[in-house]
Order: C-alpha cells, then sequence, then structure tokens
C-alpha cells in the first residue's frame, strides 16, 4: 500500500490530521533533514510545506532520484500562487505577468 507522509509546521500537520492524514511530522528548518532521514524507505509520497522545502532542496532531489513523489505544499510562508507561477515558468520558459 502507498504510504503518503506530511511533513510541515504544527498548524499544517494539525489540518492534515484532522483531515485523516495519519502519517505527519512536524518539522523545522532545523532538523528537516532528519526526518526526511527517518522516513525515507517508508514513504512513497512526500507532501512537505513550501518554507521547508527550501531548506532541504538537495535531499529532496535525492529521494526523487529513487522514485519518490515529492509534492510541495503551501504554508503560511509561502503562497499556493507562488508555486504554481514557478511551476508554469518552468514549463513553458518564461513567466506569465498581468
Amino acid at each position: 500500500m502507498t504510504q503518503l507522509y506530511l511533513i510541515g509546521d504544527q498548524l499544517t500537520v494539525t489540518g492534515f490530521k484532522l483531515a485523516g492524514v495519519k502519517n505527519t511530522y512536524v518539522a523545522n528548518p532545523e532538523n528537516i533533514r532528519q526526518v526526511l532521514d527517518r522516513i525515507k524507505d517508508e514513504a512513497d509520497i512526500i507532501a512537505i510545506t513550501h518554507g521547508l522545502y527550501e531548506h532541504a532542496e538537495d535531499r529532496i532531489k535525492k529521494l526523487q532520484s529513487t522514485g519518490k513523489i515529492i509534492a510541495r505544499i503551501p504554508d503560511r510562508r509561502g503562497s499556493g500562487e507562488e508555486i504554481i507561477t514557478k511551476m508554469i515558468r518552468d514549463v513553458i520558459g518564461f513567466e506569465l505577468k498581468k
């Protein structure tokens, strides 16, 4: 069975727990790498908040190269709009502006 893990700040983790996600970890910039190391063998899909993603990008890319699916989700520090804009820019090669 596919295992989904969520890593984020306390508020995000609480919200996902209320939504029924069982495998959750509260992390911060200082311990995000240790949390990723702890779950790397069990997790198939890892949802990680925008703010934490930036602190472990090299480790995340290594996990992706092994077939793990990593999804960056918005948090209080990074909006969903910023993430979507970056994805579009990466796909089409330029940024769309109003």
